[in-house]
């Protein structure tokens, strides 16, 4: 079984990154009761920060977290036959297509980290999170790798 991995202190440095910013948020906060002489206006500016910046930073944090927690650091497992991110397997034969959706804000500003999505023969579609843990270039080479697997042991299976 071959496998896509990931640094896991990329993971770390990220998810402490998003520590720091939680952090600040909350300081935020502190400061309005803290300070005496603070302004309607930075309150409102405070406020609205923390608001923001805790779930949208926090929901990271957590990601990251788990990332840098895991016992195996890969995002898919392959062989000849089959694909794996070790929730589910998909068999090569099933897939389409790949296709890399970056990220994106959800309602209720909930980050949508980037992934990478397979298009199966049944019309579904599979996505696999990477949750930042991959950086440009591994990225890319991910995506041709993934491409190139499909051709070759797509096309075999369906001979």
């Amino acid at each position: 079984m071959d496998k896509i991995t990931y640094r896991r202190s990329l993971a770390f440095w990220k998810a402490m990154g998003s520590l720091m910013f939680v952090l600040i948020c909350l300081f935020l906060l502190l400061l309005i009761f803290i300070d005496e002489d603070i302004s309607a206006l930075q309150i409102f500016f405070f406020i609205t920060s923390a608001i923001v910046g805790i779930p949208f930073f926090g929901s990271y944090l957590v990601v990251c977290l788990s990332r840098t927690l895991r016992k195996d650091t890969y995002l898919f497992i392959f062989d000849e036959h089959s694909i794996s991110d070790g929730i589910r397997t998909v068999p090569w034969s099933a897939i389409t297509k790949v296709e890399f959706e970056g990220a994106s804000i959800r309602r209720w500003l909930r980050p949508r980290f980037p992934a990478f999505i397979f298009y199966l023969n049944d019309r579904s579609t599979w996505e696999v999170s990477t949750d930042y843990v991959l950086n440009d270039i591994e990225l890319n080479q991910t995506g041709k790798k993934l491409r190139n697997l499909i051709n070759q042991h797509g096309k075999t299976a369906n001979k």
